[in-house]
């Protein structure tokens, strides 16, 4: 680790050519202000535009910016955690690149730290982007994750700063589902909360679609929380516990009434359709604890870098979850 890097600002890219002129713009202005050798590492992951050769041009241009290429698109998680492997500083803070976490806000994460804060993160109190609806399901997510895991989860996203020692505790960490947010409530250290509104984006389409935010909440549930195995066990006997009381009432009430229940199949499809579907929902559960085992045996990578700019290959150290082709 360099010594003289006091901070690492991590940003992951996709396709955010629109917004690379505004961000390197009022990252250079936070720079200035804590007037403090900064390092910001870019991490292009996988973009079909121009993204790549604009942030290529700002590393040219000035040796504080650093990108790391992707093979592919990895995702979000992988481009955070490659970001926090290739990290240098005494702190290292983690944003979006579409500014919708304010860069004002990284000299009072930096204070928390100094006063204290292993981990400052940023608590967003409201999404001017995001639906009422959809935010109402982002609390209700976090609430219910905080219930499951006897973790704390608030209303956060991956808008924090942590210091180097929490950082090489994450790395140590071996796993290659990486749930960045459930991971850095795992590890506990002392956290402090900086509340924040998420305002419109600068340019640019949002990335986050109804697919990968499902993803995200499945890997976050699976990964820390065993809740759904046992809801699938309590449905099972809660499904049981129903055909016992309807088993009886079709006995009593072919002896006592003088009408009883016409046996047809309308009755018998029902309970078929009804009992199919519980199991499908726990095979569905299983199947997705399943998969998480699967990628953890095969052991494939979380990320592959294929290209760098302004890092030196000698000075970074290899994890058990990636692949650093420099």
């Amino acid at each position: 680790m360099s010594k003289s890097t006091y901070l690492s600002i991590v940003i992951p890219l996709f396709n955010e050519e629109d917004a690379i002129p505004f961000l390197v713009e009022a990252i250079n202005g936070v720079c200035r202000n804590i007037a403090k050798d900064c390092e910001v590492i870019f991490i292009d992951d996988g973009s079909t535009d121009r993204t790549f050769e604009l942030v290529q041009k700002a590393a040219e241009k000035d040796s504080k910016f650093k990108v790391i290429k992707f093979s592919r698109n990895f995702g979000h998680q992988a481009a955070f955690n490659v970001g926090l492997d290739f990290s240098s500083g005494s702190m290292v803070l983690t944003m979006d690149g579409d500014l919708q976490h304010p860069p004002h806000l990284i000299p009072t994460f930096i204070k928390h730290a100094e006063e204290g804060a292993d981990i400052v993160i940023g608590e967003r109190l409201d999404n001017r982007q995001n639906s009422k609806l959809r935010e109402a399901g982002g609390k209700g997510f976090y609430r219910l994750m905080s219930v499951i895991t006897n973790l704390e989860f608030r209303n956060v996203s991956d808008f924090a700063l942590y210091k180097r020692r929490v950082v090489n505790a994450l790395k140590k960490l071996p796993e290659r589902e990486r749930y960045l947010r459930g991971m850095i409530q795992w590890i506990g250290f002392k956290k402090k909360y900086v509340p924040y509104i998420v305002e419109s984006r600068v340019a640019g389409k949002p990335k986050y679609n109804i697919k990968k935010l499902t993803k995200l909440v499945l890997s976050g549930v699976t990964s820390f929380s065993a809740f759904p195995l046992r809801m699938a066990f309590w449905a099972g006997l809660f499904v049981l516990f129903v055909s016992i009381i309807f088993s009886g009432y079709v006995a009593i009430d072919h002896y006592v009434n003088p009408n009883p229940l016409i046996a047809g199949w309308a009755t018998l499809v029902i309970l078929v359709l009804f009992l199919g579907s519980i199991q499908l929902m726990v095979l569905g559960v299983v199947g997705e604890y399943l998969y998480k085992m699967f990628n953890e045996v095969k052991g494939r990578p979380l990320y592959i870098v294929s290209e760098t700019c302004n890092i030196e290959g000698d000075s970074i150290k290899e994890t058990p979850y990636g692949i650093h082709s420099l």
